[in-house]
């Protein structure tokens, strides 16, 4: 098997591996694209858009990785508040800019 050393740490790893073992920088093409393949962007529009169609059911909220408030959502919709709610939170959003909606919403997974 062949082995090349990670940019970042120098420790010496196989040529096939997409993520150093050691400092977990991204080898290959994923690090020079500058996009830290750890962080998971949500989509704005489609936030929205469950918000608008699904709000009720609470469909956003796992969406944007907001588990229990969307259990909660879920557990409730046979009140139709969340669907009160839902359309609230997808003015709110729509209304959010672009930045502010990313550093909210975008987690990097361990």
């Amino acid at each position: 098997m062949q082995n090349i050393n990670c940019p970042q740490c120098h420790q010496e790893i196989e040529i096939n591996l997409t993520a150093c073992p050691h400092c977990k920088a991204a080898q290959g093409l994923e690090s020079l694209c500058g996009v830290d393949p750890d962080i998971r962007i949500k989509n704005q529009r489609l936030t929205v858009w469950f918000s608008i169609l699904f709000g009720g059911l609470g469909i956003h909220k796992f969406y944007l990785g907001q588990h229990l408030k969307g259990s909660l959502y879920l557990v409730f919709s046979w009140t139709l508040v969340p669907f009160i709610v839902g359309w609230v939170d997808a003015v709110r959003t729509f209304k959010m800019s672009a930045f502010s909606f990313e550093q909210r919403y975008s987690r990097r997974v361990s």
